[in-house]
């Protein structure tokens, strides 16, 4: 069965929102924000990952369970998504946020880049090694912008960029390019991505 590639309706992300919230998922799986950025990371990922072992990161749960036309319905919503984003990135057409580009708080103080982040990071987490097996060096100058606003580094340097507000704003403003740049950096090895940071490997606890 082919999967709907079409972007998620408003009504339709409100919808996976609360299923995703709902007492019919496991407490630590994604919200619909940290599973947006952990799809971005999929799309872009050097490797292929099978459907059942993200959807497993994804639900929080082993196996994932589709038993219920609720269920169903949910994640096929998931599957349409990730098949959008990853056709953007393919089409080389820019992903929008479903945040505002900002770490400062929100009126609930929530950051809810932090939180996009933080799933995007829960990929890579889990396939460091393919990250970083190549280009290293350029693909941590691509990912200071999604570690800083993870918050999921100790590094010093991170801590003391945060101290720059305007600074953070500029490399946050910078995250729809970088999708793009990682992802042609994992398959146009020859196109260096833009970036200026050469930091460390992404490093700290997996968190949702």
């Amino acid at each position: 069965m082919s999967i709907n590639s079409d972007p998620l309706t408003d009504s339709q992300i409100d919808q996976l929102d609360a299923y995703l919230l709902s007492e019919n998922v496991h407490e630590e799986a994604l919200d619909y924000i940290a599973l947006h950025g952990y799809l971005c990371a999929l799309a872009i990922s050097p490797i292929p990952l099978p459907e059942n072992e993200w959807l497993e990161q994804v639900m929080a749960e082993k196996p994932v369970l589709e038993n219920s036309a609720e269920r169903h319905e949910m994640l096929n919503l998931i599957r349409q998504e990730f098949a959008f984003l990853r056709e953007c990135l393919e089409s080389d057409q820019d992903i929008d946020l479903p945040c505002d580009l900002t770490l400062e708080l929100d009126q609930e103080d929530d950051c809810l880049l932090e939180y996009w982040a933080q799933g995007f990071m829960e990929l890579i987490f889990s396939q460091e090694d393919a990250w970083f097996s190549q280009q290293e060096e350029d693909v941590a100058e691509c990912l200071l912008p999604f570690m800083l606003a993870a918050k999921l580094d100790e590094d010093e340097e991170l801590e003391e960029l945060r101290l720059q507000p305007e600074f953070c704003q500029q490399l946050c403003e910078q995250i729809p390019e970088l999708l793009q740049d990682l992802y042609l950096l994992f398959r146009v090895p020859a196109d260096k991505p833009k970036g200026g940071y050469s930091g460390k490997k992404a490093s700290g606890p997996r968190k949702h």
